[in-house]
């Protein structure tokens, strides 16, 4: 993991590289300015007096430019990847110092996602905006799809697992990789009037080709022509031969341009987009795997990355049209868009299907390095043992919620079976903490990536919740029957009988206190199944008496306050058996709304 300190060094690293070469880029400029200006100036002045000295002199001039201007480029680019750098590192260090929460989240917390909701999955401040680190459409969706839960079969878990464990070791590659999908995500936001999966489509699926009779024709024109105008050189035969040849093809030329145009414009739009994952390409280069998932991923984008080296060679001839004077030759010797869609469609049957395989894996690639992120920054990690039995179970040793500051948080530990569990306690003493610190680990085990905890033991379960509930004006739904639609779908989630994990929260706090003390001693009791652990936190006293039901046996647990000189303080760590205390007048007093 990254100690800030680390961070700080490696930030100001990164600006003493920048130092030199801000400076190197300032003289470039001028050199640049001056150079042209001078060459201007030489080139006035000979053809005032007449020297072709003047001429030399400023068409040397313009050759240094062109040299000053590509390798001006070059240092621009250093100095933009030491930028990117630089903002990985500071995302990193406000993830170590807790600022992270300022930055926002692109991702959304559906309204009726109520698991990512409660556990703060998606959204600002969530476990999504804490590992993100993603540029591309892919890749955001993928890291979705692992913190929800939604690919959690438990050998594709482990090798996740497997592969994030190897990614923590190289360090200077997650450097790398992070600060190229800043670089991606800044030439990203420059097309956004472009729409990614139309442009897939066109890739994968290509567009009406020309007919083979137009291809033949215009390869025989394009040999003719140049024939009659070597000919014409050599004084064989008249210019007026290739000329005619010319003047033909550039109105055949202009003719089929409208059916070209189309197919030629989407290439351009195609080539914006994906050239952008070359820089996440390149970065699979030089690194050594040995998870062979790794390594299949690897090998994946590295024929990406020759994909778009041949995509690059295609592109260059089609720039060729861009410019008026190049086109208005090319078209009259050749009809240059035939063999533009010709050597297009060539590139898309050769390299279009595989498209999809090489964004997916630089996703897959970018989900996996995210999830790494708590390795990364988090002092108090390990990876879950994840058990392949029927029965479900869970012991977490020392266990902390991720998005609190672990130097603050206090750690608990618990051992589950099937069963169901009573946690009682004060206000603020911590029950709600404790349930998201349970629920958020165990899906940080599904993605297969890291937990806070000193040791972790678990079989992969499903994550039901009831916490933050609330009313629906619109929908007519009470807070009472908000609860009891959550409860229900639990129940008909169990019908599966795979095992679940299920947290709630104040049960049924939307209703009198004798009908919520019956109502949840119905709902537990229907949760009480084999494949189910049920965890449920209330103020009710009277459900602790579970423990006593033959049928139930439920196990209570407590968290409790103590007081000193007055003031109410919080151990928050969790114990055995039924709390004894209440603070809500207490808490009324300090607020200043009781003198009791």
């Amino acid at each position: 993991m990254y100690q800030e300190q680390d961070i700080l060094q490696y930030i100001e690293q990164c600006m003493m590289t920048q130092k030199p070469l801000k400076q190197t880029s300032r003289l470039f400029s001028t050199l640049r300015l001056s150079s042209i200006v001078l060459a201007l100036i030489l080139a006035i002045y000979a053809d005032q007096t007449h020297t072709n000295i003047g001429f030399y002199l400023a068409g040397v001039l313009i050759l240094f430019f062109l040299v000053l201007v590509v390798r001006h480029s070059e240092i621009k680019r250093q100095l933009q990847r030491l930028d990117a750098k630089i903002f990985v590192a500071q995302k990193l260090k406000r993830r170590i110092n807790g600022e992270w929460k300022r930055e926002g989240s692109t991702s959304q917390c559906p309204k009726e996602d109520v698991l990512s909701y409660d556990l703060d999955l998606l959204g600002p401040s969530s476990l999504y905006a804490y590992c993100d680190m993603c540029a591309t459409p892919y890749g955001k969706q993928r890291l979705e799809t692992l913190l929800l839960g939604k690919d959690d079969n438990i050998q594709q878990v482990k090798q996740r697992q497997a592969a994030i464990q190897e990614l923590l070791h190289h360090q200077d590659f997650l450097w790398e990789y992070e600060s190229a999908g800043v670089l991606f995500a800044q030439d990203a936001m420059k097309l956004q009037d472009t729409t990614f999966d139309d442009l897939i489509v066109y890739g994968t699926k290509g567009s009406q080709t020309l007919p083979k009779a137009i291809r033949y024709g215009s390869m025989c024109m394009a040999f003719l022509t140049i024939l009659t105008l070597i000919l014409a050189v050599f004084q064989i035969i008249p210019y007026g031969y290739s000329a005619v040849l010319m003047l033909a093809n550039l109105i055949i030329s202009l003719i089929i341009s409208s059916h070209t145009s189309d197919a030629l414009s989407n290439s351009k739009n195609l080539y914006r987009i994906i050239k952008d994952y070359d820089i996440l390409f390149a970065c699979m280069k030089n690194v050594q795997f040995q998870d062979p998932y790794l390594i299949s991923l690897q090998e994946t984008m590295k024929q990406g990355k020759n994909g778009l080296d041949q995509l690059n060679k295609v592109m260059d001839m089609l720039a060729l049209r861009h410019n008026i004077l190049s086109y208005l030759i090319l078209a009259a010797l050749m009809q240059i868009d035939v063999p533009c869609v010709f050597i297009l469609e060539t590139w898309r049957r050769a390299y279009g299907k595989e498209m999809n395989q090489w964004f997916q894996a630089a996703g897959e690639m970018e989900a996996l390095i995210s999830l790494s992120v708590i390795g990364q920054v988090l002092p108090y990690t390990c990876f879950p043992t994840l058990l392949d039995q029927k029965e479900p179970y869970l012991h977490i040793q020392d266990g902390l919620h991720p998005l609190l500051s672990q130097k603050k948080a206090v750690a608990n530990s618990v051992e589950l079976t099937n069963g169901s569990v009573i946690i009682t306690g004060s206000n603020m003493s911590g029950k709600t903490t404790f349930l998201r610190m349970l629920g958020v680990n165990m899906m940080l085990a599904r993605a297969g990536t890291c937990v806070c905890a000193n040791t972790m033991h678990c079989t992969l379960m499903g994550v039901y919740t009831s916490m933050r509930v609330k009313d629906d004006v619109n929908e007519g739904i009470s807070t009472f029957y908000a609860e009891l639609l959550r409860i229900r779908h639990m129940m008909e989630a169990s019908k599966q009988k795979q095992n679940m994990l299920v947290l709630i929260d104040e049960i049924f706090k939307g209703t009198n206190s004798a009908d919520r003390i019956m109502c949840a001693k119905t709902a537990i009791t229907k949760l009480h199944l084999p494949w189910i652990i049920t965890l449920v936190s209330t103020h009710d006293f009277e459900l602790c008496a579970l423990s006593e039901d033959p049928m139930i046996s439920a196990i209570n647990y407590h968290f409790e306050e103590y007081y000193e000189q007055d003031d109410i303080y919080f151990d928050y760590r969790l114990k055995e058996g039924r709390s004894t205390s209440t603070n809500a007048l207490q808490l009324m007093r300090l607020a200043g709304i009781s003198d009791a």
